[in-house]
C-alpha cells in the first residue's frame, strides 16, 4: 500500500486508554510534551488531511486544565508509533467518537464495534514475517480510493500506524492501512502484506461507507 504519510517528528511516548471523543483541529497547530505553553514542540499537525483534505479528527486519550486553560492529550498520527501530544482545547472542535476497529493478528480478524455493541467481523490478510503489521492503539486519518492497477476503485483506510520494517514503500513513508486486496495475491487469513490489512473489495467499501475518520484501532496479537 503506497500513501504518502505525514512528516516524520518525535513526539511523547504513551500508552493511550481507549478515547470517546475526537479533537477536530480548527487550524494548524503544534503537538506539546506537556499541557504547559512554554513546553517542546514535538510535532506540526496540519488542519486538513494529506491525501483528501478533510479535517484532521485526533482522538482524545485525556482532558487536563492548567492554569485556568484547558489541554486535550490527543493520539499523534506518524512515526514513531504509538504517541500522543497535548493541545489546547479552544483550538477543536470536540465529536464523540462512537466507532472502534479491533484487528487480532493471531486470529487474523477485523471486528469493527458501533457504541460498544459489535457489528461486523471480517477475515483478513495481515503483515507477513518479515513486514509485520505494527501492534498499538491507532486511528484513521482519512479515506481514500486506492487507484493502483490492483485495485483502481478500492476503498483504503489510511491509519496513523507506519511499517516499523519498511521506511518507504511504491513511493509512500511505509504508512500502513486498512484496503482493499482487489487481484493481489494471498488469501485471506494469510500473512502475506507489506504490513497493511488486506480486506475483500466489497468489505473495504462497507468500511468506508460506515468507519468515520478518527476511528479507534486497536492492533493486538
Amino acid at each position: 500500500m503506497a500513501l504518502v504519510g505525514p512528516t516524520v517528528a518525535t513526539a511523547s511516548a504513551a500508552s493511550p486508554h481507549r478515547p470517546t471523543e475526537l479533537a477536530e483541529l480548527l487550524q494548524p497547530i503544534r503537538a506539546l510534551s506537556s499541557p504547559l505553553v512554554r513546553s517542546t514542540s514535538v510535532r506540526y499537525l496540519a488542519q486538513f488531511t494529506p491525501l483528501t483534505g478533510e479535517p484532521a479528527m485526533l482522538p482524545i486519550v485525556e482532558r487536563r486544565t492548567v492554569a485556568e486553560r484547558e489541554w486535550l492529550r490527543v493520539m499523534l498520527p506518524g512515526r514513531p508509533n504509538n504517541r500522543t501530544g497535548w493541545i489546547p482545547a479552544n483550538m477543536t472542535t470536540s465529536h464523540p467518537l462512537v466507532w472502534r476497529i479491533r484487528i487480532d493478528l493471531s486470529n487474523r480478524v477485523l471486528v469493527a464495534f458501533k457504541a460498544g455493541d459489535l457489528i461486523k467481523r471480517f477475515k483478513v490478510v495481515i503483515g507477513a514475517r518479515i513486514t509485520p503489521t505494527p501492534l498499538g492503539n491507532f486511528f484513521v486519518v482519512e479515506k481514500v480510493r486506492l487507484g493502483t492497477k490492483w485495485s483502481p476503485r478500492g476503498w483504503a483506510l489510511a491509519l496513523s500506524a507506519f511499517s516499523n520494517a519498511l521506511r518507504h514503500f511504491e513511493g509512500g513513508q511505509g504508512q500502513v492501512a486498512i484496503h482493499a486486496r482487489g487481484s493481489l495475491a494471498g488469501a485471506l487469513g494469510s500473512a502475506s502484506s507489506h504490513g497493511c490489512i488486506r480486506v475483500t473489495d466489497r468489505d473495504a467499501g462497507w468500511l468506508n461507507t460506515h468507519v468515520p475518520r478518527g476511528t479507534f484501532v486497536e492492533i493486538v496479537r
